[in-house]
């Protein structure tokens, strides 16, 4: 696929990884829409529309055989199906807009110079041959741990994911806790309307922490003291309505509408596709795998400034951005020569990460996420949830059918009906971030020089010259140092876009690209060679002083430097005295 600036979106296009999950929504809207239609002939052909079934006012509980209620959950159901095929319809493609995805840490505009404080971590993690992290900390930092020790690898988002997955799990158990004791009680004390407002409670603090799920994703975790607090409101809410339930109006009415069980099958549900939820995250945990990184050095002598080097080496990262978008700039430092010192050290730093892409070999019809990442969970939780909203939706249409046909049916069926419709959406809205993982790779370099700088001497009484072709200026053994390396690394495109949200999970050096680049510094320095005039004696002198002074230090060696023929440019051979391109001779050092 070729990737290409959007002019009219300024956006970019990926392979859309929810080419399974569009499946599902469309089935389940498909499948909504069919129970819709059943309904809605139910309704048509078997209720008889006379004055016995009287209809339905807000300030009243439902009538019994009327069918206003399965109206409602038919317009419902159908309201569903749509949201499903048009959530399908838009996760067609997937666009980034520029920035994303995130990049690695904060980055140095391109302008300036300077380094990221993730800087050290990268060339660290390059240095090593893998990318290491520690595991944030926040709540429930305990149980994230006991979930794998390679959790500190993933994004920052899978973090955030499975911590809202506990601490619903956690207020599941509360909840269930809660609606036992309060079952065991009321059935002691003979009190089924008392049980009903306690379940319609129920049924009402699950369905606000999931409405904010579902509405707010981006939100955290509930941290335990607020899950403290939603249980400490549901009781104080809870207790006076079970005090006073005889004395409400309709008392005699609630207990038909089968509230405990409807509470019960959203608490086991709820709690089934928690959990699987939370393993299927834990299959997206991959640990890094180290790899052997070895950076190609080589050692340079040259009589040119070394900004004029530094400059070839920013307009060949500027011809290595990946489709033209600009590399992501972690750290610049040009090198700086002392204007008053006649000779000292020199050192630059450039690393930089190309934009982020999925690879090639991907293909556009094929999910990034396959490769890498064992899917049957989320697979598994995205069929259980269309399942659950199927029979969800016959349990609707038998209610309907046993309603208009008999007043003193049960609600049973239509409230667990209900339940397992909407929670059975909820299901597919959990997989919706864990189908949005991408992997993508980019091109990290990072060029490391070292060495010293001589100043040809001022003559008594002259003023330096700063200026270019002013006082001649030569760099005796820079070492130069390159890591090219081909980075992969993932991030989820349904999270949030911020530091942390992409992270590293495999490293191989790039040999090519390496050698790529000391054949720009040895050609840089050839040409340096070959236009430079007559060098100055006072800037020859300087050199063999500072040679000798290198050789003279205790437990220095003497690196060998690279030699080139003065006449045709070609790289000699270690120890030639004559250059094996155009036969001249070669001075000796």
């Amino acid at each position: 696929m070729v990737y290409r600036w959007n002019v009219e979106g300024t956006s970019l296009e990926f392979p859309t990884p929810y080419t399974v999950e569009n499946r599902f929504l469309k089935l389940r809207g498909y499948a909504l829409g069919a129970l819709t239609l059943l309904l809605s002939l139910i309704i048509a052909f078997v209720s008889d529309n006379t004055a016995d079934h009287p209809a339905v006012v807000l300030e009243n509980l439902p009538e019994p055989a009327s069918s206003t209620p399965h109206v409602l959950v038919a317009l419902m159901m159908l309201t569903l199906g749509l949201l499903n095929l048009w959530q399908a319809r838009r996760q067609s493609a997937l666009k980034m807009v520029p920035g994303q995805p995130a990049s690695l840490m904060s980055e140095v505009p391109h302008e300036a110079s300077g380094a990221s404080p993730g800087a050290p971590w990268l060339m660290q993690a390059l240095t090593r041959g893998v990318a290491t992290a520690a595991v944030p900390g926040s709540p429930y930092a305990r149980l994230l741990r006991r979930l794998g020790n390679d959790l500190a690898t993933a994004p920052s988002t899978l973090h955030t994911f499975m911590r809202v997955r506990i601490a619903h799990l956690l207020l599941l158990v509360c909840v269930a806790l809660l609606l036992g004791l309060a079952t065991v009680l009321c059935n002691v004390l003979a009190k089924p309307v008392a049980l009903a407002l306690v379940s319609g409670v129920v049924l009402l603090l699950l369905a606000t922490v999931a409405a904010r799920q579902w509405l707010q994703p981006w939100q955290p975790a509930l941290p335990p003291w607020a899950v403290a607090a939603l249980m400490l409101m549901g009781c104080a809410v809870a207790a006076p309505l079970a005090w006073f339930a005889a004395d409400l109006p309709g008392a005699g009415t609630w207990p038909r509408l089968a509230m405990p069980a409807a509470a019960a099958a959203l608490l086991g549900l709820s709690m089934l596709f928690e959990l699987m939820a939370l393993l299927a995250a834990r299959r997206h945990i991959i640990a890094p795998r180290p790899a052997r990184l070895l950076p190609e050095e080589l050692t340079v002598s040259f009589d040119a400034d070394p900004a004029a080097l530094f400059g070839e080496i920013d307009r060949e990262l500027h011809r290595r951005w990946a489709e033209g978008i600009p590399s992501r700039r972690y750290s610049r430092q040009p090198p700086v020569i002392e204007a008053a010192a006649d000779e000292g050290s020199v050192a630059a730093s450039v690393l930089e990460e190309s934009q982020p892409l999925t690879s090639a070999d991907a293909g556009a019809a094929r999910s990034p996420v396959a490769p890498s990442v064992q899917t049957r969970w989320v697979w598994l939780l995205d069929a259980l949830g269309l399942a659950v909203t199927v029979v969800g939706g016959l349990l609707l249409a038998w209610a309907a059918r046993a309603h208009l046909q008999d007043a003193t049916a049960s609600w049973a069926p239509f409230s667990v009906g209900a339940v397992c419709v909407l929670v059975g959406g909820y299901a597919l809205h959990i997989g919706h971030l864990l189908w949005s993982r991408v992997e993508v790779d980019s091109t990290i370099t990072w060029l490391d020089c070292k060495g010293t700088f001589v100043r040809a001497p001022v003559a008594a009484g002259a003023v330096p010259s700063r200026a270019p072709g002013g006082t001649p200026v030569g760099i005796e053994a820079l070492t130069v140092k390159v890591w090219v390396v081909l980075a992969r690394s993932v991030f989820y495109a349904a999270g949030s876009h911020g530091i942390g949200s992409r992270t590293l999970v495999a490293l191989v050096q790039d040999s090519k690209a390496t050698a790529a680049w000391t054949a720009l510094v040895q050609g840089f320095v050839r040409n340096a060679a070959l236009s430079a005039t007559e060098a100055s004696p006072g800037l020859q002198e300087a050199r063999a002083r500072v040679r000798e002074r290198r050789v003279a230090e205790p437990g220095n060696v003497q690196k060998r430097q690279a030699r080139f023929c003065a006449g045709c440019g070609t790289p000699l051979l270690v120890g030639a005295r004559f250059c094996q391109h155009c036969g001249g001779s070669v001075a000796s050092d």
